[in-house]
């Protein structure tokens, strides 16, 4: 019977089409299959075997995410395992491109599970979009996030012990008063910050402090020692969050596990990791840091990431779009004059708030990150 069922996979392959699709996916698929064959908690080690010309890096990535997608169907997998609990996975290669078999248990009587694969015709990787840097303020103080009001006439900067206001005077922004921010409690380590503005005013968030103000007018403060929730993207509703308490981390209803910033659908967690509300990790987001930023994309409906990631002499910012997730360069990366305090959101969709601080002079500059289509 269990001969008669390798007959009836390997005809089933062999007519099959290879349809062209991602390695990841290739990978995913297999797992499904494999785990179908066995017990849903089932015990196995893994063996792998390249047969065909697939380069190591995507032999590697094809095995890691295999045991990656076993792990999560409830496969338990171990380096040492009886005889009829391993499961070897050969890649060969034939007229219509790779094919996947696994085979779990003895070898005399193994289940089988077949995949034919063909990998995706080459796509066209040409950055679409490029990045606008508009600089505005530059100053010594930590800056945690910039807003601008009465038609970009008017700039606020946050720090972590008071707001500025400044004026735009013959092109130029002239500082023009300050207010201090009221604290109960000393700041977290690396402090971060947010500026909002609505139709009732303009909102500063901080951990352990809320306060609210008109937006017109001299700026007046009403503080309060709590953690407000807000949105992370002003132009979209759907993540709400607000500061774990003494922490620079944020935290949302629906969504476990603390996060720095979060766009499209995706949040930067500590260690790294980029993944969404099911847990599912964003692929090929391996380098970026903690600073995500939702704008609006120039060229067609729909949104696109700023985030920021490691270079080769500092950081970087760069626009990805998210599909399937599957994390694709929009944009060349374009290098910052140092690392990443803060990346937000700007009150307009198409625009992005970044703040760096200079490596060289120690400064804290505040630029605004737009996107223009390549023709």
């Amino acid at each position: 019977m269990l001969r008669a069922g390798f007959a009836l996979w390997f005809g089933i392959a062999m007519l099959q089409p290879a349809w062209p699709q991602q390695m990841p996916e290739a990978a995913a698929q297999l797992a499904s299959r494999i785990s179908s064959l066995l017990p849903r908690r089932a015990t196995v080690s893994l063996e792998f075997q390249n047969l065909a010309q697939l380069p190591a890096p995507e032999s590697l990535s094809f095995r890691s995410t295999l045991e990656q997608e076993l792990r999560r169907s409830g496969l338990e997998i171990t380096t040492a395992a009886p005889l009829e609990s391993r499961l070897r996975v050969t890649v060969s290669e034939n007229v219509r491109g790779l094919l996947f078999v696994a085979a779990a248990g003895p070898l005399e009587s193994p289940l089988v599970a077949m995949l034919p694969w063909a990998a995706l015709p080459p796509v066209d990787k040409r950055p679409r979009v490029k990045i606008l840097v508009q600089p505005l303020i530059t100053q010594s103080d930590p800056a945690l996030d910039v807003l601008l009001l009465d038609s970009g006439s008017r700039l606020l900067a946050l720090s972590p012990t008071r707001v500025a206001t400044y004026r735009n005077v013959s092109g130029k922004w002239a500082l023009t008063g300050a207010t201090s921010l009221p604290f109960a409690e000393p700041l977290p380590r690396d402090p971060r910050g947010r500026l909002e503005a609505d139709a009732a005013g303009m909102h500063v968030y901080l951990a352990g402090l809320t306060c609210a103000g008109p937006a017109q007018g001299d700026l007046k403060l009403i503080c309060s020692s709590v953690d407000d929730s807000w949105p992370v993207n002003p132009h979209d509703p759907s993540v709400v969050a607000r500061w774990l308490p003494n922490r620079n981390l944020l935290q949302a209803d629906g969504f476990r596990e603390p996060f720095y910033s979060a766009a499209s659908g995706w949040f930067a967690l500590p260690g790294g990791r980029i993944q969404d509300r099911n847990g599912e990790q964003l692929k090929s987001s391996e380098g970026w840091g903690s600073d995500l930023a939702g704008v609006q994309d120039p060229c067609r409906p729909g949104w696109l990431i700023l985030a920021d990631k490691s270079g080769d002499d500092g950081d970087q910012v760069q626009a990805f779009s998210t599909v399937d997730s599957q994390a694709a360069e929009q944009s060349e990366p374009v290098a910052l004059s140092g690392p990443v305090v803060a990346l937000w959101p700007a009150e307009t969709p198409g625009q992005v708030t970044a703040v760096v601080r200079n490596s060289k002079t120690g400064n804290y500059e505040a630029s605004r990150l737009a996107l223009a289509c390549i023709e």
